[in-house]
């Protein structure tokens, strides 16, 4: 399970292997084979892995959904400027309205 998210979470972002291992300071080769599952790597490197995509550890084991950590380019833009321009209330109400939506089947 490690290994497919790792190569989900890397693809997702348009990078290749050399590019991830170059982020974490290791050779491409050994990046390469966290993917396939061939080796693990250790904690230190994991922890880098979650901080640089944003994820847990659960997830990356695969304890978690991939939907729950999963943004479009898009959310990512909004969620980067949404503090910037709405105070506390509005940022309530619109919880509120997420929380609404996912309740609500689609048609």
């Amino acid at each position: 399970m490690f290994g497919m998210r790792l190569t989900q979470l890397r693809k997702q972002r348009g990078l290749t292997q050399n590019d991830v291992a170059k982020i974490l300071g290791i050779a491409r080769t050994t990046y390469s084979s966290y993917e396939q599952g061939r080796r693990s790597p250790d904690v230190e490197i994991q922890n880098k892995i979650a901080d640089y995509f944003n994820v847990s550890l659960d997830y990356l084991h695969g304890r978690e959904k991939t939907e729950d950590y999963t943004l479009t380019e898009k959310q990512l833009r909004v969620a980067s400027h949404i503090d910037d321009v709405l105070v506390e209330e509005q940022l309530e109400e619109i919880i509120h309205y997420i929380e609404f939506m996912k309740q609500k089947k689609p048609k």
